[in-house]
């Protein structure tokens, strides 16, 4: 809500983009409760809760590359002094006004993608050797590795297991970095997501279209390709 003669801020996240941030925190936190439980009936919805973050990552990547300018990844990568600079100025509670993404938070969510991206594609070859068996466990190594069968799935296995703990730090860190914003720097980065409008962003910095029929369109496409994989 605005008041007379304010201004509504302007939008600086699109509909797909937001879509996917909402999607990715429901899919990867049944992953994180359905792995810690274990549960015959929870893997199922452990593996499935799987493929939507693969879908959703592949959706990502290219939407990083083609959506509105604030979602591109060339939007929010920063060199490590931009970076210093930011977070000196957070320290004072006077960081540089940024419209998207800050330098910090960047490199965040690039560790966080990859993170999962990893977990996703180790899940396709991960076996317990009782019930729980990824959809791609047949593929072999790669050649250029010395490896059995068996031991390309225990590798697989190994890290999948190891990288749940290093996402359930990174989802830790991303909700004590929200509250951060929100106490300390009096950023409420939630309603962001929520609406696409970001308080303080420059009117000048608001995205042209939201390019709904593309984000529609390259979500099926992701889908799509997921579903292709995990039917390998």
């Amino acid at each position: 809500m605005t008041t007379e003669g304010e201004q509504r801020p302007p939008l600086i996240w699109d509909l797909p983009l937001r879509i996917f941030h909402w999607a990715l925190a429901i899919a990867v936190g049944v992953c994180i409760y359905t792995g810690l439980d274990g549960g015959f009936y929870a893997m199922d919805w452990h593996m499935i809760s799987g493929y939507v973050v693969l879908g959703l990552l592949l959706f990502r990547i290219v939407w990083g590359i083609v959506g509105p300018r604030h979602s591109r990844f060339t939007a929010f990568i920063y060199g490590p002094i931009t970076v210093w600079h930011w977070i000196r100025g957070a320290l004072r509670r006077q960081p540089p006004a940024v419209a998207g993404h800050n330098p910090l938070a960047g490199w965040f969510i690039i560790i966080t993608l990859t993170a999962l991206l990893v977990q996703a594609i180790t899940g396709l070859f991960t076996t317990d050797d009782i019930f729980v068996q990824g959809p791609l466990r047949h593929i072999g190594p790669p050649p250029f590795l010395d490896w059995s069968q068996a031991e390309f799935l225990r590798f697989m296995t190994r890290i999948h297991r190891q990288g749940e703990w290093i996402v359930i730090g990174l989802v830790a860190l991303h909700l004590f970095a929200i509250l951060a914003h929100r106490v300390y720097l009096r950023e409420p980065l939630t309603s962001a997501m929520i609406t696409g409008r970001k308080r303080g962003a420059p009117a000048g910095e608001a995205i042209g279209g939201e390019r709904i029929l593309l984000g529609l369109a390259l979500g099926a496409a992701a889908a799509g390709l997921t579903y292709y994989i995990v039917n390998l």
